[in-house]
């Protein structure tokens, strides 16, 4: 694959974005541009990091930089537009969904294992939904850690959405006040529970994309429509009368215009890679 650093850190960027997002998947977009198989190969050896350590520092950078940046708005817009911002995050995850299908290459029906696993991840994003916690924990430094590790293994694993997970645990507010205010102190442990995540589970997730792929792939895209299905549904919980129908359309129009673009640059992104 070709080493292009402007590819690495246009797509880390928007990873690092989407992940601030509820209910969105970094780890999807990192399908989308081609890129997911290549992060686990590079993370599941020594050998294969020190040969593409170039790759994972631009990608690293890029996704801090994208996560930080859409944390320093992304309370604002909550507070202020919620309900729209929730359609408009729902049609982006919908906008995924064609391009993990041609991902995952399979070109005869689904079985039974691929429907099964598909079940499996959905009914545990929707639980997710159901079951959340309506209040926040307060941070702490093994809360933090625990944040890392969340996001460490939602980027190893498409369709599974770390902040939707926090949302559901309590600890998405800690997380966006640490990425907001730079506070060293809880970055930190979130640093190492990120790096042990990967440590033990990076190479889990290249066996089975190598020897289990069509389950893993059911799973994926099940809890990719499943997080679709919770954030819409949390938007759709959000409206309050008539007058939520017009921002409602709007954030479902402007998602699935926004979308459409995402996918024909990640489309131009991967053929570059390929070539």
């Amino acid at each position: 694959m070709k080493d292009d650093h402007v590819s690495a850190t246009v797509a880390g960027a928007l990873v690092g974005a989407v992940s601030a997002l509820p209910g969105a998947s970094g780890a999807t977009m990192l399908v989308v541009f081609g890129l997911y198989e290549r992060l686990i190969a590079a993370l599941s050896g020594l050998k294969r990091l020190v040969a593409d350590i170039r790759f994972i520092v631009v990608l690293g950078i890029s996704v801090a930089i994208g996560m930080l940046a859409c944390s320093l708005c992304l309370d604002y817009v909550i507070d202020n537009w919620r309900m729209p911002a929730m359609f408009f995050f729902s049609m982006l995850i919908l906008c995924q969904i064609p391009d993990l299908k041609s991902i995952e290459g399979r070109t005869e029906p689904a079985g039974k294992t691929w429907w099964t696993t598909f079940a499996i991840g959905l009914v545990v994003m929707v639980a997710l939904f159901l079951f959340k916690g309506e209040g926040s924990v307060d941070p702490s430094i093994p809360a933090m850690v625990l944040v890392g590790a969340v996001f460490a293994l939602a980027k190893m694993l498409p369709g599974v959405s770390g902040s939707t997970i926090l949302v559901a645990i309590g600890l998405y507010d800690a997380f966006l006040d640490a990425i907001a205010d730079l506070d060293f102190g809880y970055l930190v442990p979130m640093l190492v529970g990120a790096v042990v995540a990967v440590l033990l589970f990076a190479k889990a997730m290249k066996s089975c994309l190598e020897n289990h792929r069509t389950g893993t792939f059911g799973l994926i895209m099940g809890m990719t429509v499943g997080s679709m299905v919770t954030v819409f549904a949390d938007a759709c919980l959000s409206m309050s009368g008539d007058s939520d129908i017009l921002p409602a359309i709007a954030g479902i129009a402007f998602g699935l215009v926004a979308g459409y673009a995402l996918r024909h640059l990640a489309k131009a992104v991967r053929e570059k890679n390929e070539n």
